[in-house]
């Protein structure tokens, strides 16, 4: 009995969130439950850390991008730690011609979920914790894809002073890195830009002192 209950602690520590259910389609259900479940980072970038979780394969990694496959599938994350320093209030996106969208609000922290199914598949788009994830999939992998996604976002764990560092000593330009999500020609996301999503208050001035740790 201790062994089997030692099992079922140790997968829910490499996974990060309670286990998939491959029928329901309430997704947002789907993101509470990852959400409520925290796990210790496993990989180190530009001003923060972040979790890969089991069944995930790091691909790429870069300064502010990182690049993972699930399956066959690409999974595209972009972390903003210029709106996370100056803790930029979230625009959400409008819910036009989705197959599926909710806000996303736990524990302080704001986001969304946009879906958006054409004839090719469905196109998810994650935005949580001043990050973004994007990646194109089947119907059958949303699920997995959406929980898995969240566990990425969830655990991004920033680091103040590098980040501060990074901002004091200019070193904040973003290389231009365009990332192809694996989708029809016509269709493509430029990662090399900063997060639309997130944008400083009007009353900002641009004088203004940066903040402190």
């Amino acid at each position: 009995m201790r062994r089997r209950l030692l099992i079922i602690v140790l997968v829910m520590l490499l996974t990060g969130c309670t286990k998939i259910d491959e029928s329901s389609n309430d997704y947002n259900q789907l993101i509470v439950g990852c959400l409520s479940k925290k796990t210790i980072t496993n990989n180190v970038a530009l001003g923060y850390k972040y979790y890969v979780p089991k069944g995930v394969k790091l691909i790429k990694n870069y300064d502010y991008n990182q690049v993972f496959l699930i399956d066959d599938e690409y999974l595209y994350l972009y972390v903003d730690i210029t709106s996370y320093y100056y803790k930029n209030k979230l625009t959400y996106e409008n819910s036009d011609g989705s197959y599926y969208y909710s806000k996303i609000s736990y524990d302080d922290k704001k986001g969304y979920i946009k879906i958006i199914n054409d004839d090719y598949g469905y196109f998810v788009k994650m935005v949580y914790n001043y990050s973004k994830i994007e990646v194109y999939t089947d119907y059958e992998s949303l699920n997995k894809v959406i929980s898995l996604g969240t566990i990425i976002l969830n655990n991004i764990d920033y680091n103040n002073k590098v980040i501060k560092k990074v901002m004091n000593e200019s070193l904040g330009s973003f290389s231009e890195v365009t990332y192809e999500v694996d989708k029809p020609d016509d269709a493509s996301n430029n990662f090399s830009q900063y997060l639309e999503e997130y944008v400083q208050e009007e009353d900002n001035d641009s004088s203004e002192q940066l903040p402190d740790e």
